[in-house]
């Protein structure tokens, strides 16, 4: 079974864009280097259903190989960099892993 692993942010207000540019180069970056990892997105809410969003302004989903790989992801020196990076940029975030059938 792989997992998504799913990643809801309310961002700072007034963040400069170059900084969120960082952010996702950041993340896109991880894949071939975090082991597991299989493919990463991460992006605002689709303009249809953004109005739903109850004020989260992006989102980050990962497809991981195996539930296994969650703690490993976690602890990796490039996603500790994203990790810190977000930090800095949100005000409130929401993690939620989900196991399916590839």
């Amino acid at each position: 079974m792989a997992v998504y692993h799913i990643i809801l942010f309310k961002l700072k207000p007034n963040i400069n864009p170059s900084t969120l540019s960082e952010l996702k180069m950041a993340v896109l970056d991880m894949v071939g280097k975090v082991p597991g990892l299989q493919r990463v997105d991460i992006g605002p809410p689709h303009s249809i259903t953004a109005h739903r969003a109850l004020g989260f302004d992006m989102a980050l989903v990962a497809v991981l190989d195996k539930p296994e790989t969650i703690k490993a992801y976690a602890e990796h020196p490039e996603h500790l960099k994203v990790h810190k990076l977000r930090a800095g940029l949100c005000t409130e975030t929401l993690a939620y892993d989900l196991e399916f059938a590839q």
